[in-house]
């Protein structure tokens, strides 16, 4: 049977075909072409499923040729510096641009052509989480009643076009929610654009959103903007309520019309995109206070999801906690770990002021400097293991204040596990909680000896074992 060939062309082809090495499917094959002049005599027998170019060839007038005669059905990856892109030769809607640093994807790429060009699993679904950045929406961790509402929410709006707005401090996981509706909806075969409008500087931010028209300003090259590369799919516009006022009216504008106009253009652009936006600002407040456009507040507000910060939701940090550890100990190539009980107390009374991605840094820094097979508070940054007695608070007012809450819990967990037989799995589900959750605070507590007052035996499940039977 014939095999799959693959072009690999420019001054990077050497490079990118190591890093096929080892990585593409079987009977695929390579031509590796590093000049343009050569590639008028390089052998096309079988025709190429894929050609993969580096982005020195972008305006090369030998390639732009020999493609149009011999391969203008073939899809390209171009290899670049960047997402910037340096010619019009990239704005093919058969191309997708994948930046040096992300070389690591290109496996799956070629694979994927692979699948495409083989009748016998062209039929099979593609997972595109696969591809590196792109969580999985299976990712977003979490059991208590603030985050099912905020999974409910985003199940809610999947297949729609409507504009969604994310809203949540920072750290609160409002890209990966963003990224779960994107590859869950029927867009994820589509692009999924990431901008995050606060790290651009407001001078370059037009032209990333909208592109630029060549010669518009001096040794200026024709580059797509992000909307144009999301056409089809969606862009996720991070920390909007930082935008400038102007931007703000372009964006208005494109979402009112679906068309773009790229900076020094003529013409406008059809853009079939699916907006959704997120800030940790109070977009209320920046209205009033002149600094965010009210109409397009109401434009990107269509849809409302609020994700709630990690002190609210405390029931899940264990299983957090489980996750990060069990991701870096992996990660790092170390045994799994595990997390004492009194360190779990300390992380269950910090109030998170940088949410889950604090908490994220805080267990990656105690897996990899930790030396026991237990997470131990000296591992937790000093900062942590000050913020045990609680948080803000004065001093003068931590144990009243920590003993008048730790006795409001402790009451309603014995009040649910008495109604519950003292099954802590039925307790759990009617307080909205993970057994998980419902374990650590049924051993903070030392809720045991009640049961043993009560002549209850506090089991974890109401499902009998083999040795229950016996």
């Amino acid at each position: 049977m014939m095999g799959h060939h693959i072009l690999l062309c420019g001054a990077e082809a050497e490079r990118i075909h190591s890093s096929l090495r080892g990585k593409a499917p079987e009977e695929t094959d390579f031509s590796v072409v590093t000049h343009s002049y050569d590639l008028p005599g390089t052998d096309l027998v079988p025709k190429p499923i894929l050609v993969v170019a580096s982005a020195d060839l972008a305006d090369d007038p030998i390639f732009r040729s020999w493609r149009s005669r011999r391969l203008s059905d073939v899809p390209v990856v171009w290899i670049t510096p960047d997402y910037l892109d340096s010619g019009g030769v990239l704005d093919s809607r058969s191309a997708l641009v994948l930046p040096e640093d992300e070389l690591s994807a290109l496996p799956y790429l070629v694979n994927l052509a692979v699948r495409r060009d083989n009748p016998m699993i062209a039929r099979r679904p593609v997972d595109r989480t696969r591809l590196p950045g792109i969580q999985k929406p299976n990712e977003i961790i979490g059991e208590s009643e603030g985050i099912r509402r905020v999974l409910a929410s985003a199940r809610k709006v999947l297949n729609v076009r409507s504009s969604v707005l994310i809203l949540g401090e920072s750290g609160t996981g409002k890209e990966l929610v963003a990224s779960m509706i994107h590859l869950e909806g029927k867009r994820r075969d589509g692009p999924f654009i990431k901008v995050n409008c606060a790290a651009i500087p407001e001078s370059l931010l037009e032209s990333e959103l909208f592109g630029i028209e060549k010669n518009t300003a001096t040794l200026v090259d024709k580059r797509i903007g992000k909307f144009e590369r999301a056409d089809g799919g969606t862009i996720f516009l991070d920390e909007i309520g930082d935008m400038s006022l102007l931007t703000q009216a372009k964006v208005l504008r494109t979402l009112q019309e679906r068309e773009i106009e790229r900076v020094g253009g003529t013409h406008p652009i059809p853009a079939d995109v699916r907006v959704i936006a997120a800030t940790n600002k109070d977009l209320s407040r920046e209205i009033r206070e002149g600094r965010f456009r009210s109409d397009l507040y109401y434009r990107l507000n269509v849809i409302n999801i609020s994700i709630p910060p990690l002190r609210e939701r405390r029931e899940d940090i264990p299983i957090l906690v489980e996750h990060f550890i069990t991701r870096y100990c992996r990660a790092n190539g170390l045994e799994r770990k595990k997390v004492a009980e009194d360190v779990l107390d300390i992380l269950m009374r910090h109030e998170w002021p940088g949410n889950i991605r604090e908490l994220e840094n805080t267990v990656e820094r105690a897996v990899v400097i930790g030396e026991g097979p237990y997470l131990t508070p000296g591992d937790l940054p000093g900062t942590i293991q000050g913020s045990a007695g609680g948080g803000r608070t004065t001093v003068d007012e931590v144990p009243s204040f920590q003993k008048r809450v730790s006795e409001f819990e402790r009451g309603v967990l014995i009040d649910a596990l008495n109604r519950c037989s003292w099954v802590q799995a039925r307790a759990a589900r009617k307080l909205g909680m993970s057994e998980r959750s419902m374990w650590h605070l049924f051993k903070k507590y030392r809720l045991d000896l009640v049961s043993r007052g009560t002549g209850k035996r506090g089991r974890r499940s109401n499902r009998k074992t083999s040795a229950d039977s016996h």
